[in-house]
């Protein structure tokens, strides 16, 4: 079988001007493709490094590929997400991953909160902005402290150590600043959740399995409140810890299993996804946000480190992915050691 890799690369993204070093966070460095790569040859396939920029289509009729392992994040817009698998559903190709719906879903992440209400998944409580004069509804609709998101954004991109507002004031300079930055999308405002912040991995199909629960502590202060911001994720290696399994009650644990494997249905996921939430102080679990494409690095990949931590290598990952997309086709299954799963 030949397989063929769909990605953005951080270097490939031009203009520069209008996409600079905060809109290309979610891009993949080449070492994580020819990791991949590496990994698929070594299980006997084939594999074309596809990329995802305008020539795609004369990529995929010109190279022949039997199967798509997708990681490609897209350019613009609000369904940039979509664009790849969407091209591939019209050329009848099969590939790894949410489908173009989902994928559209769960990058706004306005139309995720509706979805979470509508199924009674606990969220924080939130509120729209899409100009200034917004404002005052906000201040009046929420509690302080609140945390402000561009709407259609992912890998941390707008979220900052200043984020978390605590009064008019603050909030009025973080709107200010972020439709400036990003200005064809609305901003997100949510209460923010005192606590802490926990990651799921949810892998496979029917049913979805949840690989394992991964805390996210800060390095330098354990115990003490923080979130995971845009510059927090730069410079993770110095400032984050990751603990698996969380120190949390098993009641928690089984009922953030449950939130998990409800969200990933809900919203379509396929193959594979990471939810994320916050725990109050009480132990009340809060859905953040749920992550279709997660970032597969080797070296910093949150995915890719809870397996790590539970002894699986990355070819199992990887390869646990493939399966799972394999399954939905009726493609015959590679014979490799899965992830730790626990079935809901």
């Amino acid at each position: 079988m030949r397989i063929g890799i769909t990605y953005n690369l951080k270097d490939e993204v031009t203009p520069l001007s209008v996409l600079n070093r905060e809109h290309n966070e979610e891009y993949d460095n080449i070492n994580t493709i020819d990791v991949i790569c590496s990994v698929l040859k070594k299980n006997g396939f084939e594999t074309v490094k596809l990329g995802a920029r305008l020539d795609i289509f004369d990529r995929l009729r010109k190279e022949e590929v039997d199967f798509i392992f997708n990681l490609a994040e897209g350019y613009y817009g609000r369904n940039r997400e979509s664009i790849i698998p969407a091209i591939l559903e019209m050329v009848n190709m099969p590939y790894s991953g949410s489908d173009p719906l989902t994928l559209g879903l769960t990058l706004d992440k306005i139309m995720s909160k509706k979805i979470f209400q509508f199924a009674k998944i606990p969220s924080p409580g939130y509120a729209i902005v899409r100009r200034l004069e917004d404002i005052d509804f906000v201040n009046n609709s929420l509690p302080y402290p609140m945390i402000t998101k561009p709407a259609w954004e992912g890998s941390s991109k707008g979220i900052y150590n200043s984020s978390r507002v605590n009064d008019k004031k603050e909030l009025e300079r973080n709107i200010k600043l972020l439709l400036k930055k990003y200005p064809k999308q609305p901003i997100l405002v949510e209460e923010y959740i005192k606590g802490r912040e926990i990651t799921v991995g949810v892998i496979g199909n029917d049913p979805p399995r949840v690989m394992g629960l991964m805390e996210i502590i800060n390095k330098k202060h354990p115990g003490k409140d923080f979130f995971y911001s845009l510059e927090v994720k730069r410079e993770w290696e110095e400032l984050v810890d990751y603990k698996l399994p969380p120190d949390i009650p098993q009641a928690l644990d089984i009922k953030i299993r449950r939130l998990a494997s409800m969200a990933f249905k809900e919203l379509g996921c396929r193959d594979i996804a990471r939810v994320d939430f916050r725990i109050s102080e009480y132990n009340e679990p809060y859905l953040l946000e749920v992550n279709p494409l997660p970032g597969l690095s080797p070296q910093y990949g949150d995915l890719v480190i809870m397996a790590q931590k539970q002894g699986m290598a990355y070819e199992g990952l990887v390869i646990a992915i493939l399966n799972s997309a394999f399954s939905r086709y009726g493609i015959k299954e590679i014979k490799k050691e899965m992830p730790t799963e626990v079935k809901l």
